[in-house]
Order: C-alpha cells, then structure tokens, then sequence
C-alpha cells in the first residue's frame, strides 16, 4: 500500500551499488526509516542522492508495510529550497550537530505535530539567518528540551541562580544531589533559554562560553535521556568557534 509524508533527514548511508538507508524524522509518523533506490544518475543525469542531506525537507511517497521496520521510497520530492544551508561552512557544521543531537534523543515513532512544525520552522529560520548563526544550535538545544520533556520549568534570575536539572528546575541554593549546574553555567543557560531565535545575535559568547553552556546542556540531556550523549559533531562544530 502506497503512502505519503514530509519528512526531514537525520542520516543517510550508502546501501550496496545504488540506494541509501534514510534515517528520518516524519510529519505522519515520527521516526522512520527508509531504503531509496537507484540514487546515483546515469553519465551525466544528476542522481537523487543529494536530496538526503542532513535536514532536508521532503515530500515522500512510499510502500508502507506495518510488518517492516523499514519502508521503500518510491517518489520523492524537495519541499523547501535552501538557499545557505547546507552550503555556508558554518551551517554545514549546525546541520549535522542538530541531526545528530535528534537522531540520539527523538525515538518515537508516532506523530508529534508540535515538534515537526518546530523543527520544520527552526531550520528554515536558520537557512535565513545572517547574524547570530553562531548562537543557533545553543537555543535550538534548550527549545528542543521543551519537546522532550525536560525544559526548565522556571527561569534564571539572581534569586534563583543554580539549575537543577535533575529536577528540571532553578533553585535559590545547591540541592543535596549532585546533578546541578556551577552559577556561570547556570547563568549563561538561563541566558539562552529566554532568547528567541530572532535575537540570537544579542547574545555576545566568546568560544569558552559557549563550551561551558552546551556542556551544560548535554548534561541535561544525558541525565533525561538515560545515555551518553556524546555528539561526534561537536568538535568540529567547536573549531568554528575559535
């Protein structure tokens, strides 16, 4: 049986000659993953492969099977044109850290229309975005928390200086356990978690700041997700920074 939705690339891996295995995040169905076929052009025809980049958008169709774990593509179609993203050095970097960051942390594989919209919003935001870039990736992290399920339920201020996250909240005093952010850290967090994507370019981090808050945010993560978040993007995504 024939069926459809837009998806957005997570991954996409070389299976035998001529098709790719497609990790993706879906309109319909959430997590889902694809086999695409014949990818590669003949002589000089440009093939379907470059469609799967790391966040693209796209319009699929596809024989779907309940029994399977994973489906064939048998249409596909660019839903959104970049016109920076995955060309600008920088974006490039951002792309594949917030890939990487969903494919470890977004499993479920059901509809969730608030987060698609969101992702689908947030990327197409930072294909547009000329200044701030470099902020991009710290409030995306935070704003995802929210669909996750372990955004702060608070804010910073001087009165409640230190982030628990084990609690998810920000505390006046250190808790008894240990699962809480230094004030800096805290700070810095409480810093980007009140600022929209628009006003990224407010925010004046120099490369140890930003260190300190996605450092921060992965422990985050780490506790509420249950695993070691340990983004191989990161580093290189760092670099950028120096």
């Amino acid at each position: 049986m024939l069926d459809k939705s837009r998806i957005i690339v997570l991954s996409s891996v070389k299976y035998r000659d001529n098709s790719l295995i497609v990790n993706s995040y879906t309109e319909k169905y959430g997590r889902r993953a694809f086999i695409v076929n014949s990818v590669h052009g003949k002589g000089k025809a440009p093939g379907k492969a470059a469609m799967f980049r790391p966040l693209s958008l796209l319009d699929v169709v596809f024989y779907s099977n309940v029994n399977a774990d994973i489906s064939r593509i048998k249409e596909v179609e660019i839903a959104q044109h970049y016109n920076s993203l995955h060309f600008d050095p920088l974006k490039q970097s951002i792309t594949l850290y917030i890939s990487e960051l969903l494919l470890r942390s977004v499993k479920e594989m059901e509809a969730n229309p608030l987060l698609f919209s969101f992702l689908e919003n947030s990327i197409y935001f930072l294909d547009l975005m000329q200044s701030g870039v470099a902020n991009f990736h710290l409030i995306f992290t935070i704003q995802l928390s929210r669909f996750l399920g372990f955004y702060p339920a608070n804010f910073w201020n001087r009165n409640t200086p230190i982030l628990d996250y084990k609690n998810g909240i920000f505390r006046d005093h250190e808790p008894m356990h240990n699962f809480f952010l230094p004030l800096e850290e805290s700070r810095l967090i409480g810093e980007i978690q009140q600022t929209p994507f628009h006003e990224a370019e407010i925010l004046e981090f120099n490369r140890l700041q930003r260190g300190k808050i996605i450092e921060g945010l992965m422990c985050l993560y780490r506790y509420h997700l249950g695993t070691s978040v340990e983004l191989k993007s990161l580093p290189v995504l760092s670099q950028l920074f120096e």
